[in-house]
């Protein structure tokens, strides 16, 4: 109870910041995770839309999380991609970090499926995944995984993607397939593969419509070609992994969708 209302204090603490002590007008609170809480502002000459991010006050105290919180400014500067929000400014409201980034003005896929009813063919959903693992291996290149490759966290804008939300990214470590216990806390690009796994059986399932009662298992539900199924299972390590971010780019079925229509 006293870390709700001390958050609430510090939602009000960063809105009196930005109205009075910046060239910014505070919107609305549009996130709040685990670590942090993110906030809408505007410019209030040009009207352009930005994204204040700050730590939650119940972790200030803790050095690990202030240092994590310092490298996802860090990561965000290095990564440097038109696909991933840049960092503009950082600083200290009444001792708790925080920083101003570009905002996405998009839809995540979560919105997209889950409010708006999007469907994805196989077709999309196969290109879309390209398109992600693309953005992904630049990142990955840059030494960075992020971890969290969730539908909340990849947005659609004007048919391009993007990537928010580094607060579980880390830099990238040489582990082997065989230490890896948790592939969604994995140090390596397992990690993020494995959540593109994921990302594409819910583009995939948007097209479908249950036909029994009895829950199967995706490979049945499905009824994928066996090259699309082979790759998702390699994603998720059912079967043997991909050796890099790079050899799953090139290993994507594209050519089995005709299989489909057949």
């Amino acid at each position: 109870m006293f870390h709700y209302f001390s958050e609430k204090k510090y939602d009000q603490i960063v809105k009196d910041y930005i109205n009075q002590q910046t060239t910014y007008q505070f919107i609305e609170m549009i996130g709040l995770g685990s670590y942090g809480v993110a906030y809408l502002i505007e410019d209030a000459i040009t009207k352009e839309k930005f994204v204040l991010k700050r730590m939650k006050a119940k972790h200030t105290q803790k050095k690990k999380l202030r240092k994590k919180f310092s490298q996802e400014i860090s990561m965000l500067r290095e990564i440097d991609l038109s696909n991933v929000p840049s960092v503009l400014f950082c600083g200290e409201i009444e001792k708790i970090p925080f920083y101003i980034m570009e905002y996405v003005d998009g839809q995540t896929f979560e919105k997209a499926i889950f409010n708006n009813g999007m469907h994805f063919s196989i077709d999309r959903s196969l290109h879309i995944t390209k398109e992600l693992l693309e953005i992904v291996l630049k990142i990955h290149k840059k030494g960075i995984v992020h971890r969290d490759l969730r539908i909340p966290n990849i947005l659609l804008k004007d048919d391009q993607l993007y990537i928010i939300d580094f607060g579980l990214s880390t830099y990238m470590k040489d582990v082997r397939l065989e230490e890896i216990n948790n592939p969604k806390r994995a140090e390596n690009y397992i990690s993020d593969l494995y959540f593109i796994g994921h990302f594409l059986l819910f583009l995939l399932y948007s097209n479908f419509t249950p036909t029994k009662k009895k829950e199967r298992s995706w490979q049945e539900e499905l009824e994928l070609p066996p090259p699309i199924t082979e790759f998702i299972e390699r994603l998720l390590l059912i079967r043997s992994p991909f050796n890099s971010t790079e050899d799953a780019l090139l290993s994507i079925p594209l050519k089995s969708i005709s299989q489909v229509h057949e």
